[in-house]
């Protein structure tokens, strides 16, 4: 075997854990979910939950995200690279010195400022939810400590190509979660789900520190506070931060104008989100990182054709999965929600309203899965900038849509808010990426679009009629029998869908599959 086929063989093998490793991860999160559900349902705890929650979820999310992944671990690699491990096991001491600093005055200061940060979020909470969001707060503060420093030990392990630890520590954190609930939430409320993060963020932490110690490269006792190989790279970390972090403002825009709402109204909102994020995690998000590295050598060669066929590639990839994802989590959100989540607190009321919203997010999936597409085209032509701009005009339209709305739809109108916005990012950046690279024609994508449209209308009509049969003649009071039907849902319209897709678009279906890339 030569040279090329060990290193792709290898790169095969990585790839292959970190999917079984993310899969495991996102099922336990959807399992952290439902134990939730269960126990708080859409109560106005769990509306205090999401709010209280929401700064050191988001914070832990930017550090493993962003800084570390995309500014220390190139650091890393390279002094890994070039022998130097006993210099960069000083850095690293110093990254854990001057982390432990900074976090430690961030989570003082939110002490302090806690009862004003929860306004900032929730202005128009009643005083009960206002006080539980605030205690939510200052009990999960210290995971954004426990989770930065794993996330720290992430990059070190992934620079040395160890790739299995690393997301064995997510599937740790669910986990944890979800034991946690389920054994304390009788006696602590909601304040369980709460010190689950902490508890969870730092099982994530010591899972990994075995190997990082065993790779001598762990915390060695020091005062510095400095170093001149850590100052290069802190120029990187405010783009980064920004480009980030915008992503994260939208959830904060529902939660705002969500806090006027009458009770639950957060907690569906939240529950209905994270399902529609299911399938653009598990296939928009794959496709995309599969593309990023041809995009990004098309453009190092200057190869305007490949890099318009990869493009091409990845959108055609994305309607044919997404499309019909949409039509069917809008036909049968009424039974998922019942299936994942009916129970315990988890009330009919609950389940109708998580179901509605569910129906209006499922409408941005494409939207949603052409946008991590299209700003690799960005960064493979190392525009980091034009992104964040464009996401901050969106978080704007946002705004204005989810105020107009949310009078007279309520949690339905921010839903909504949320599905134009995602439409207009995903036009903006159409046009963007037409005018600045010139590699994005329209009407390359139309004979896909209109087959995978048509397939999907007949898709609908199938399973909506099939849904009303289903629920007419069938006793779906047990959880077997609402799975059995989920399962008849889905391979009814799984294979009409792509018995007609082979029909009517088996070229278009055959070049998706055999793209070369």
């Amino acid at each position: 075997m030569n040279i090329k086929n060990i290193k792709f063989a290898a790169l095969f093998k990585n790839v292959g854990i970190v999917t079984v490793g993310v899969a495991l991860s996102r099922v336990l999160g959807l399992v952290r979910e439902v134990v939730i559900a269960n126990r708080f349902g859409t109560s106005a705890a769990k509306d205090a939950y999401e709010v209280g929650s929401y700064i050191p979820v988001t914070l832990s999310n930017l550090l493993v995200a962003g800084v570390f992944s995309a500014v220390f671990i190139p650091l890393f690699t390279k002094y890994i690279y070039e022998g130097r491990k006993k210099e960069l096991k000083e850095i690293i001491s110093v990254i854990f010195n001057q982390f432990t600093l900074v976090i430690g005055v961030i989570l003082l200061v939110f002490y302090l400022l806690a009862p004003y940060i929860i306004k900032v979020q929730a202005p128009f909470f009643d005083p009960m939810r206002f006080d539980i969001a605030k205690k939510v707060f200052e009990v999960a503060m210290p995971s954004i400590y426990f989770l930065g420093i794993a996330a720290m030990a992430t990059g070190i392990l992934n620079s040395l190509k160890m790739f299995g630890i690393p997301t064995l520590g997510g599937i740790i954190f669910n986990f944890s979660v979800v034991v946690i609930v389920l054994t304390l939430s009788s006696r602590l409320g909601i304040y369980s789900a709460a010190l689950a993060l902490v508890i969870g963020a730092l099982g994530q932490l010591l899972i990994q520190l075995p190997w990082i110690y065993k790779s001598d490269l762990g915390y060695k006792f020091t005062f510095r506070l400095n170093h001149p190989a850590i100052s290069e790279v802190y120029s990187l970390i405010i783009p980064v931060l920004l480009g980030s972090g915008v992503n994260y403002l939208a959830p904060f825009v529902e939660r705002f104008f969500g806090s006027a709402l009458s009770t639950g109204m957060i907690s569906a909102l939240g529950y209905s989100f994270k399902v529609s994020q299911f399938p653009v995690g598990i296939f928009a998000l794959a496709i995309s990182s599969v593309v990023f590295p041809s995009l990004s050598e098309n453009v190092v060669c200057n190869n305007s054709k490949a890099l318009e066929d990869n493009l091409k590639w990845a959108l055609k990839f994305v309607m044919l999965i997404m499309i019909p994802a949409t039509v069917g989590l809008f036909s049968i959100s009424y039974p998922t929600v019942r299936l994942l989540f009916q129970g315990g607190e988890f009330l009919e009321r609950s389940t109708e309203m998580t179901s509605i919203a569910l129906k209006y997010y499922s409408l941005a999936l494409l939207p949603w899965s052409f946008t991590a597409v299209l700003v690799k085209i960005f960064y493979s032509n190392k525009d980091t900038k034009t992104p964040v701009y464009i996401a901050l005009v969106t978080v704007g339209v946002l705004f204005v849509a989810d105020a107009f709305l949310v009078r007279n739809m309520e949690y339905r109108g921010l839903a909504l808010g949320s599905v134009i916005a995602a439409y207009f990012n995903t036009l903006l950046l159409f046009v963007i990426v037409r005018r600045k690279y010139r590699c994005l024609r329209i009407i390359s994508l139309l004979k896909t679009t209109l087959i995978t449209i048509v397939s999907s209308i007949f898709m609908f009509i199938s399973i909506h009629f099939l849904f009303l049969y289903i629920e007419k003649v069938m006793n779906l009071a047990s959880k077997f029998n609402q799975l059995l039907e989920i399962a008849v849902l889905l391979i009814a319209g799984v294979g009409i869908y792509f018995f007609l897709i082979y029909i009517f678009g088996k070229k278009d279906l055959k070049e998706v599959i055999e793209h070369e890339g």
